[in-house]
């Protein structure tokens, strides 16, 4: 999938930093891009960051032409987004 932007923000649209999506140095911005980039769609994309260890889980929340949003729920019932603009 060929995108211009990944953003991560709460539901209220404040921004947050990828890396609050991992604890400490289990992860990384170019793995989140490297999945992002070979992900045929937003399912893919659900499936591969499934297998990343990331402090969050996510659902497809929706996809169209110009983006992918996935939708997390922490255990407060925080909920943030990981948006993929194409």
């Amino acid at each position: 999938m060929t995108y211009t932007k990944i953003s991560l923000y709460t539901s209220n649209g404040i921004p947050e930093a990828l890396s609050n999506l991992w604890y400490r140095t289990e992860g990384s911005v170019v793995e989140i891009q490297d999945a992002v980039e070979d992900a045929k769609n937003g399912k893919d994309l659900l499936r591969r960051l499934g297998g990343m260890k990331l402090l969050r889980r996510f659902t497809l929340d929706r996809e169209n032409e110009q983006r992918v949003r996935l939708k997390s729920t922490d255990g407060f019932g925080n909920v943030s987004y990981l948006e993929i603009r194409k």
